[in-house]
């Protein structure tokens, strides 16, 4: 995709600074990529150049890490998954707080996490309602602090399908794993 260099690099000093805000609030100030999330140094990304008529509008504005922004300009990131990000963090900001998408991806790459205590559970309330985790009883002797409930909590077939699609930035499907986002 042939970019016009004298505008590169421009563009995004002329995004207003609460569109800036509001660009990084929607991404939890947090890289846009699902399979780095890096929270440090970030860029804002035009999806449509501003020297191809592309706005400064927040709906055109997505946050990379330096490294991610590189890949894509260098070709290895897909403008096609970036779009799909982007749709797929405003359509998951209107479900989930923050939190609750970083506790996906975050057991996503653990696979598993156990030993949590009841009082942990509700943390995870969004997440198991929309059945894109589950949460397991554990009945543990730990010896002399005699912990007995504990739980344990792993991502679903349904969870899993949510986040390999969105990785990939296939849209589609990702949206089809969460028929309640797309209800209404």
């Amino acid at each position: 995709m042939p970019k016009n260099s004298s505008k590169l690099g421009t563009e995004a000093r002329r995004v207003p600074l609460e569109v800036k805000r509001l660009v990084l609030h929607e991404a939890g100030y947090k890289c846009s990529n699902p399979c780095c999330r890096y929270p440090l140094t970030l860029d804002v990304h035009h999806l449509y150049y501003v020297c191809e008529g592309g706005s400064n509008l927040a709906d055109n504005l997505l946050p990379l890490c330096p490294n991610c922004h590189t890949e894509h300009h260098n070709g290895n990131i897909p403008t096609e998954s970036l779009r799909a990000w982007k749709m797929l963090l405003m359509a998951l900001n209107e479900a989930f707080d923050r939190r609750s998408v970083d506790l996906l991806l975050t057991i996503d790459k653990l696979g598993y996490v156990e030993w949590i205590t009841g009082d942990g559970v509700p943390t995870y309330a969004a997440l198991v309602a929309s059945d894109l985790i589950s949460i397991e009883r554990r009945y543990v002797d730990a010896g002399l602090q005699h912990f007995r409930n504990l739980f344990g909590v792993r991502i679903t077939d349904k969870g899993s399908s949510f986040i390999e699609a969105w990785k990939k930035g296939d849209q589609r499907a990702a949206i089809g794993a969460l028929p309640s986002l797309t209800e209404g």
